[in-house]
């Protein structure tokens, strides 16, 4: 807000780095969408070698992210997408059963921990639909696939030393730093091998993401995965699936608890929909969704997963209309949190109002003013998927339930600051009552 309409852009230091905020949605779409080429390394620390984990999608730069996401791209396809939300569906149901049974040893005077809640709805999920296991942290809230999760959502250093890493990868690498928990790398390299090991030997087939791996693993030629690779990018689905998706559902159910009409009206079109589709929010029913979806986007654009997305220029970037260059190596921070709450884009910011992703307001706007996926070619991969495991999440839930605060529910809400996705403070405790 300080910088806002002085120029397109603002320069400071990140500890010893040149950084660069984008101010302009315009240059935004430039740096995203059009000069992409100069725009498609992120800068963050990985370590192939000592840390093989950690060269996953995300983290991956150049040519070798350019290349995984070439070989990752058809397993987003929408008929893939199809196959597994049958697992989806099942685990919705489980969390529906599980729910009821809480209810009756919950004392409604705190609530519900709704955001433990869900991220055991997504564990189940991801670790079905990854790695083709039943991790049943649903019914199990200790089990080995929850607790490793919750680990993984920290970093492993203070925030001092994961910016040096970021800004010395080469010296951080000869000096063998790690940046995944020694105790989660060895569990996922353990949990993926036991299970490629168990479908060689077995020659089952499964419609799940690990399949899909491990036929990229049998490709006649340079490119095709190795094991480290494979259990790095199932890795990355699980991180970036599990944990963003519950953060959005439990900061929707947050919103819902407090806007009673807008829940109302998300459950009067829920119930009509699923009416049509023999009582089950298939893949079809959920397309049509349509206030549903704009529930979704309005709890991302107030509780993005991070606040923000970076690039690093790769070579010198002359700024359009403007003498200004941003040298080649420079971080570039695009500001979600500040573009999600610019009043000038989104009358009210504070106020949580999915009318603001109707079609016609969605059209009405610069494509860059909302950014919970990212935009352009390092846009979220999974996006589709994770549109979908929440939608189902959320259809279910209120369908058979209503929620709403309690004295121990936090409000205004606040955030837990070490974490890597956004979280709730003091958790999501709501009052919830079967329909």
């Amino acid at each position: 807000m300080k910088y806002k309409g002085s120029g397109r852009f603002v320069g400071f230091y990140l500890y010893m780095r040149k950084a660069v905020m984008l101010l302009d949605l315009d240059l935004i779409q430039d740096i995203c969408v059009k000069d992409f080429g100069n725009f498609t390394d992120r800068g963050y620390y990985y370590n192939k070698k000592d840390d093989p984990i950690s060269a996953h999608l995300l983290q991956l730069d150049g040519n070798h992210w350019k290349t995984m996401r070439g070989k990752l791209t058809p397993a987003f396809t929408s008929g893939k997408i199809k196959f597994m939300l049958t697992t989806v569906v099942n685990i919705a149901d489980e969390l529906v059963n599980v729910l009821e049974e809480t209810l009756s040893s919950t004392n409604m005077d705190d609530g519900v921990h709704c955001d433990n809640l869900m991220v055991r709805y997504t564990t189940d999920v991801i670790g079905s639909v990854a790695f083709g296991l039943k991790c049943n942290s649903l019914k199990e809230p200790n089990c080995e696939f929850r607790e490793i999760g919750e680990k993984l959502c920290y970093y492993r250093y203070s925030m001092p030393i994961v910016s040096l890493m970021n800004l010395f990868p080469n010296l951080f690498r000869k000096l063998g730093f790690k940046i995944i928990i020694e105790e989660v790398s060895q569990f996922f390299f353990r949990v993926v091998r036991e299970a490629v090991d168990y479908r060689d030997r077995t020659g089952e087939q499964r419609k799940d993401y690990l399949n899909i791996l491990m036929e990229l693993r049998k490709l006649n030629t340079a490119d095709n995965l190795t094991m480290d690779e494979i259990t790095a990018q199932a890795f990355v689905f699980f991180v970036g699936g599990f944990e963003t998706s519950a953060s959005v559902l439990s900061f929707c159910l947050y919103e819902l608890a407090l806007n009673q009409n807008i829940q109302e009206k998300a459950r009067r079109e829920i119930n009509e929909i699923i009416a049509q589709h023999d009582g089950k929010p298939t893949y079809e029913a959920v397309k049509e969704m349509k206030y549903l979806l704009q529930v979704m986007y309005e709890t991302i654009r107030m509780y993005s997963v991070v606040p923000g997305l970076v690039r690093k220029t790769a070579e010198d970037y002359i700024v359009s209309n403007t003498n200004y260059v941003i040298e080649k190596g420079t971080t570039v921070i695009i500001p979600l949190d500040a573009i999600h709450y610019d009043p000038d884009i989104y009358p009210n910011p504070e106020q949580f109002d999915p009318e603001r992703f109707t079609k016609t307001e969605v059209e009405n706007r610069h494509p860059m003013a909302w950014l919970g996926f990212g935009r352009g070619p390092r846009a979220c991969i999974g996006s589709r998927f994770a549109e979908f495991q929440v939608l189902i999440g959320l259809s279910s839930l209120l369908k058979n339930f209503r929620f709403s605060p309690t004295k121990r529910t936090q409000i205004p809400i606040q955030f837990i600051k070490n974490k890597i996705f956004r979280g709730a403070e003091k958790g999501v405790y709501l009052k919830v009552e079967k329909l």
